[in-house]
């Protein structure tokens, strides 16, 4: 109650947080997650002057008729129907007057918090200074409707293939930071209580899976997904196929960040604590080093708990609860995408047991998964992955000598200083030499997969083993070879002394 009453920006800050059981703790997560963005509308003669100041042009030259009783109003701007000259049937949304300046006004008063904290006698164990960086620079992005015309285009061209989903178009001519006009989707979401009478179970079984694959595809092959997954933005056409609406948040992850959630899903499908575990400290969950262990028995126990039941029996909500809930006792920092996502696949679940209430989460992704994997492991995929890693080390070396050369010049000019202490001299050199000696090992490692993917790539390509990949595949190999007689000798040598 206290956050709606703040107004735009604290709206927005709760629904972020509802993500973030990690930072306040499911308790307060799981309020914040029943927190409603609606708010009474603004009079149609103030929504009517932003979108004639934005789009140059008085209302009855733009649509032939547009009605003045929204179909929804939140807390940054509100929605309206509305036929084009053209004939369409689009929706206007349209930001309402004064929401900047005030959004712009809370993000400061927040800034100037967030520093008073950290200097307090007791500061806070997170990264709040990151946490509302990120929060802002999302909330200042959502606020321009042409990043979100540009998100629904995306996610249009995405699904473009699949004629069960429908995306909206985007009408640009009408679009501007204040005001978006899009393809109107007509239906019942997924929270209409009327949608059950009007499917077999056939129908609920397949706009579930539908909602769950529209999903999967958008994070796992594209990395760009829609973050918002609410009953109510599934909507259900008169052709049964699913629409989704309200591109404003959007969740985006890199190929490693997709690889590594897929295998902590993979890991979980399968109830694998060790591979659940590396895989969350591989999309980048930081904890005090002294709580690892502690973590490390929390996850034992989750495992064990559910290790009697099968995937039928396992709820995504309830293992994203689980997650949080150990995050919150040992101050484990999630990356926002990752919280985020976790979020989106409890939100997804949800959503689809709404209209199929015999859906099954992870009994449903499990193929899903398990397919992506063998993908990911064939031999090509592996070649070309090999292929990449070697041209990334390659950049390395050819930039390291300038980095060398930059660095004498700032110890000549005096910009470096080192300080030693020689204790110990004769341990250090030691290690040292054990150090430099595994850095030989991993190099020559790193030559001969350098040599085997690149006869990988040649034959994929040429279907036969060409002149450049033998030859490549024959110089690396040689190379290894003589790093690894280079560090037996060195070795050996070594046991001499």
């Amino acid at each position: 109650m206290a956050f709606e009453d703040l107004g735009p920006t604290f709206i927005k800050l709760a629904q972020i947080l509802s993500t973030r059981g990690d930072l306040v703790g499911p308790t307060y997560a799981s309020e914040l997650a029943r927190l409603q963005s609606s708010v009474p509308a603004l009079p149609f003669t103030d929504i009517a002057g932003v979108i004639e100041s934005e789009l140059g042009a008085p209302l009855d030259e733009l649509f032939t008729h547009i009605d003045e009783e929204p179909i929804g109003s939140g807390s940054i701007g509100q929605v309206h129907r509305a036929t084009l000259p053209s004939g369409e049937s689009v929706v206007i949304k349209v930001q309402k007057p004064g929401v900047r300046s005030t959004i712009e006004l809370d993000l400061d008063i927040l800034r100037r918090w967030v520093v008073r904290d950290h200097t307090s006698p007791q500061p806070n164990a997170y990264d709040m200074s990151g946490f509302l960086d990120e929060f802002g620079f999302t909330l200042t992005t959502e606020l321009d409707y042409l990043n979100e015309a540009e998100n629904a285009s995306r996610i249009k061209h995405i699904h473009r293939r699949d004629d069960a989903v429908l995306i909206p178009s985007i009408y640009w001519d009408y679009c501007s930071p204040r005001v978006l006009v899009m393809e109107e989707v007509r239906g019942l979401d997924f929270g209409d209580e009327r949608l059950a009478a009007r499917l077999t179970t056939d129908d609920r079984r397949r706009l579930a899976t539908v909602a769950l694959h529209t999903a999967f595809v958008e994070i796992f092959s594209e990395g760009f997904f829609h973050a918002d997954p609410h009953p109510g933005n599934f909507i259900v056409t008169a052709d049964l196929r699913l629409g989704l609406i309200d591109f404003g948040m959007i969740g985006v992850l890199s190929e490693r960040q997709r690889e590594d959630f897929l295998h902590l899903v993979s890991a979980i499908t399968q109830q694998d604590s060790e591979r659940m575990l590396d895989a969350l400290w591989a999309l980048g969950v930081t904890e005090p080093e002294s709580h690892r262990a502690g973590v490390a028995r929390e996850f034992d126990h989750l495992f064990f708990k559910i290790g009697d039941k099968s995937l039928e029996d396992l709820a995504a909500g309830d293992i994203v609860g689980d997650l949080m809930q150990i995050a919150n006792r040992h101050q484990l920092q999630f990356p926002p995408q990752l919280a985020l996502l976790l979020k989106v696949l409890a939100m997804l679940e949800s959503a689809a047991v709404l209209v199929d209430p015999s859906f099954i989460f992870f009994a449903a992704l499990a193929p899903e998964v398990s397919a992506l994997l063998k993908e990911k492991t064939a031999p090509k995929q592996v070649g070309a992955r090999i292929g990449r890693e070697a041209l990334e080390m390659a950049r390395f070396f050819e930039g390291l000598p300038h980095r060398a050369d930059r660095l004498l010049q700032r110890v000549e000019t005096g910009d470096l200083e080192f300080a030693t202490r020689h204790e110990g001299l004769d341990l250090v050199a030691s290690r040292l030499t054990k150090a430099i000696n595994r850095l030989t090992a991993v190099l020559a490692i790193a030559l001969f997969l350098v040599a085997f993917g690149l006869y990988v790539v040649a034959v994929e390509v040429a279907g036969s083993p060409q002149p450049i990949g033998l030859n490549s595949f024959r110089v690396a190999l040689l190379i290894g070879s003589l790093l690894l007689v280079s560090l037996t000798f060195r070795a050996w040598l070594s046991r001499k002394r």
